[in-house]
């Protein structure tokens, strides 16, 4: 008996594709559940620190009985303070189990094309924050500060 595995969607033949949009859809929801366990309202802005890098900072910005909408985003030290980078708004859909980058694209951009590059981006920024010991505990007790103003990031 062979047992078959699952075609990792970044390295297969049909990047780009539909079909391997909606695996990249589920392997970044797997990535954020394991960075974000609890997501049951007790704690809706967190910081993860890490012993090198910089901080993760988590904001749930929506609640709704199937989706949770967040921001993630490092936090760096800039010549006029401090600078969120990356900056990603993500939608989580419990029942599909998926999640997605929410980011307008341009007008001119195909949006497949879109959908695939921003979310290709966030899996392996997940998978990078996961290797480095990243995530988000619900009884962590560090406070939470603001969020700095962002800047825009093009995926």
């Amino acid at each position: 008996m062979v047992l078959q595995t699952r075609a990792n969607p970044l390295e297969s033949p049909d990047q780009g594709s539909f079909a391997a949009l909606m695996e990249l859809y589920e392997m970044n929801y797997i990535y954020l559940r394991r960075l974000v366990p609890q997501l049951d309202g007790r704690r809706d802005a967190q910081v993860s620190s890490v012993d090198r890098g910089p901080d993760l900072h988590l904001e749930v910005t929506e609640r709704c009985p199937y989706t949770t909408s967040l921001l993630l985003t490092h936090r760096f030290e800039a010549r006029d303070g401090e600078e969120s980078l990356p900056d990603l708004r993500v939608r989580i859909y419990h029942d599909a189990r998926v999640a997605e980058v929410m980011a307008e694209f341009p007008p001119a951009a195909p949006a497949l094309l879109w959908r695939w590059e921003s979310n290709r981006f966030l899996n392996r920024w997940l998978r990078y924050c996961l290797g480095e010991g990243h995530a988000f505990d619900a009884n962590n007790d560090r406070p939470v500060v603001e969020r700095p103003q962002a800047r825009r990031w093009a995926v």
